[in-house]
């Protein structure tokens, strides 16, 4: 479950936090309402989304130019439901990128989605989960067994994405994390924006709580389950994100390994500075 002793640390003090925060809301009638209110919303907008793959096409055909302001508006509707309040620092490339986020959760994949044209590289198991498996494979995601060996196959898959003027954005660290450090970066799809030629833009998320300070319910890890995880996100007060854009990395003499390397320098120290800022 845990790649080294740190994450052990820092899952044991999440989980810490989390029944602070749990023991401090209290489980009233309003908190239940608005369970069941925000659930009875996400149901809706889960049969939304089901509707418009179909008339948009992509239920039969995907990656077409006419599907991205459909898939960013059910994205952004998705995030509202949620109470995620998304605040971006920083405007990308225009044109074609590989892009790259650290991963914290699965709200990741809608915060980015709401505001950019990408499309996602994520787990195979999120393919077999009910509905949302099938909708976020219409909506374009390839999907990658962890530990297969599959990852050559799937970098030219995205070099041919990239090459077709598509953007697709994948998390390099492999899981999620607390939200506090960046783990180290797999190189070998990287090899997509080398082969490719097309530069890298790197984007952090920071989820924050009311009092600034990480969120302790946003990050999806260690034991957590995905039933449980969302329903605590459906009871919460919400969260603020903040989506940090950084200027793009352009491949330029760089082989996979050592592009993989300069992003996580990168994207380390920016994520450090981001923590620290106040609002």
């Amino acid at each position: 479950m845990f790649t080294d002793a740190a994450d052990e640390v820092a899952f044991a003090g999440l989980l810490q936090r989390r029944l602070t925060v749990t023991a401090q809301r209290d489980n009233t009638l309003f908190i239940r309402l608005r369970l069941y209110y925000r659930f009875a919303r996400l149901g809706l907008h889960l049969v939304e989304g089901a509707v418009l793959a179909v008339l948009c096409g992509a239920a039969f055909v995907q990656y077409q130019p006419w599907q991205q302001p459909v898939i960013r508006w059910w994205h952004r509707r998705f995030c509202n439901i949620l109470g995620l309040e998304i605040r971006v620092q920083g405007a990308p490339l225009v044109g074609r990128a590989m892009w790259v986020s650290n991963h914290v959760s699965w709200l990741d994949i809608p915060v980015i989605g709401t505001h950019f044209p990408v499309y996602f590289l994520s787990k195979a198991e999120v393919a077999k989960w009910p509905v949302v498996g099938w909708l976020a494979r219409v909506a374009g995601t390839l999907f990658i067994q962890r530990g297969s060996g599959d990852a050559g196959n799937v970098g030219q898959q995205l070099a041919g994405h990239l090459r077709d003027g598509r953007n697709v954005l994948f998390f390099p660290e492999g899981t999620t994390t607390d939200g506090h450090r960046l783990k180290r970066f797999f190189h070998k799809l990287f090899t997509a924006a080398v082969e490719a030629q097309v530069p890298v833009q790197p984007v952090l998320l920071c989820y924050r709580d009311e009092h600034d300070a990480l969120h302790p319910h946003a990050p999806f890890i260690g034991d957590d389950e995905f039933l449980s995880h969302a329903i605590d996100i459906l009871k919460g007060d919400g969260m603020v994100v903040d989506l940090l854009v950084l200027p793009p990395e352009p491949v330029g003499e760089h082989d996979a390994r050592s592009l993989a390397k300069a992003l996580e320098v990168r994207m380390g120290l920016a994520l450090a500075e981001l923590q620290q800022r106040k609002t």
